[in-house]
């Protein structure tokens, strides 16, 4: 724990007057690669508090208000960010603003220290570079697609320096963090296995991941195609999809489609992830029976903050596998009556006994909390990048409908025999309602 809090706190020089005994720093750090490993847990610890990636406001900053609805009407910032408007005022965008620029500092710290460490080799060096690299870029992506132009640093600075410091263009930005991503893979050092082979740590195939994403949102379709192919055909990932249930099955946490996650610890930290969601049980007290039937399936309720709009929910077809697991707003209770919600949950984030037809979860969590990682990357989600690379070279081609019929066929819906911009956009939102990091696609073609 020593690291996570010398990555948070160093830099404050008025947070001790005096130097306690046993205190660890920066200079004292980074002699071992155990050491090293550490500090890259640190930066791992730092996704999983859900401030640096804005993923404690995951349902309003991933699932906009044209597929979500508020369901807390005194959390006005919501509903701001959930139609994708980042304003200054807003305090939620400041917290997401603050945290991302710690993450920023905290990266630059490991990667500087690492560089210019007398006691780790060259390998370990490159290894544990590569690494930081990937959580620095994340948070470069982050940054850059909600704001554009941003501050941008890589150095160590004082927090006084980095005040001073103006707005980089945004495709600079991004342009270096593809270049430090290359040098990650061309190093050959990362783990060219699965995540969860991994110890939850970047592989490879994560790199390339960000590294289409960042493609994707700079138009450059060729070079996104290029690693989601070799992603998708060539990574222990793929090629072939496992029926959607299991993604989120109680037990089957670390999913070989999962390319890369942030892990937690059940209890650890606070439930208001997007790997946990609670039935607003405020807003159903009027609904006859809801409070019932959240009972009787041993669902924690509590404030949610974003539901389902029904026009989306409504969209999905009948025979989708993803339907159930996706669109909960019903339930039969025990004595056979009928209860309807007044809003519409995301059956795959709650930790209760549903779907009724096959539930993910066989024991419930009752304290609503998990130990589910985030999944930020996965395979379908290559596939249908993949689609849309594709479709933005060739149109309705054989390849673009070969990688969005793979994500379908595993929903059980027919194949498309054309594709439009608006089929990719809408398979997104089924497949991938709340998760993952980019949704940001969708909007970007808006």
């Amino acid at each position: 724990m020593s690291i996570i809090v010398l990555l948070i706190f160093w830099g404050c020089d008025d947070f001790l007057k005096e130097e306690p005994k046993g205190l660890i720093t920066p200079d004292e750090f980074f002699n071992s690669e155990a050491e090293a490993d550490l500090a890259i847990d640190g930066l791992v610890a730092r996704m999983r508090t859900g401030e640096v990636t804005g993923e404690h406001m995951v349902y309003y900053q991933f699932l906009g208000t044209d597929l979500g609805v508020v369901a807390r009407n005194q959390l006005p910032g919501i509903n701001l960010v959930g139609v994708y408007v980042f304003d200054q005022s807003n305090g939620r965008v400041a917290i997401m603003w603050r945290e991302l620029y710690a993450g920023i500092k905290d990266a630059n710290l490991v990667i500087n220290r690492i560089a210019d460490s007398p006691s780790l080799s060259d390998e370990e060096k490159g290894r544990l570079i590569a690494q930081a690299q990937f959580f620095r870029a994340y948070i470069y992506y982050r940054l850059t697609t909600m704001w554009g132009d941003v501050p941008f640093w890589k150095d160590e600075i004082d927090i006084e320096e980095v005040s001073l410091l103006g707005k980089t263009p945004a495709s600079t930005i991004q342009a270096d963090m593809i270049g430090e991503l290359q040098s990650a893979i061309n190093s050959g050092l990362l783990s060219t296995g699965r995540w969860n082979q991994n110890d939850g740590k970047v592989t490879v195939w994560a790199v390339k991941m960000l590294k289409a994403h960042y493609h994707m949102w700079r138009a450059e379709y060729n070079a996104a195609r290029t690693e989601l192919i070799d992603i998708t055909q060539n990574s222990p990932h793929g090629p072939d999809l496992a029926p959607f249930g299991d993604i989120f099955r109680e037990g089957n946490d670390l999913n070989n489609e999962i390319i890369f996650g942030v892990e937690f610890l059940r209890g650890i930290i606070s439930n208001n992830i997007h790997n946990v969601a609670h039935p607003n049980a405020g807003a159903e007290a009027d609904a006859p029976f809801a409070l019932q039937a959240f009972e009787e399936l041993d669902i924690f309720t509590r404030a949610a903050l974003i539901t389902l709009r029904r026009s989306f929910a409504d969209s999905f077809n009948p025979n989708d596998a993803r339907l159930p697991y996706t669109v909960f707003d019903s339930h039969t209770l025990l004595d056979g009556t009928e209860v309807a919600f007044n809003h519409i949950y995301i059956t795959k984030f709650l930790r209760a006994k549903v779907p009724v037809s096959d539930p993910l979860f066989i024991n419930p969590e009752p304290d609503g909390q998990t130990s589910q990682p985030n999944r930020l990357m996965r395979l379908a989600d290559a596939y249908l990048m993949l689609a849309e690379a594709e479709f933005m070279i060739g149109g309705s081609s054989a390849a673009a409908l070969a990688a969005i019929n793979k994500v379908r066929q595993r929903a059980n819906l027919p194949d498309l025999a054309n594709l439009t911009l608006a089929n990719i956009q809408q398979e997104r939102a089924w497949e991938l309602a709340g998760e993952t990091m980019s949704s940001g696609l969708i909007a970007k073609h808006k």
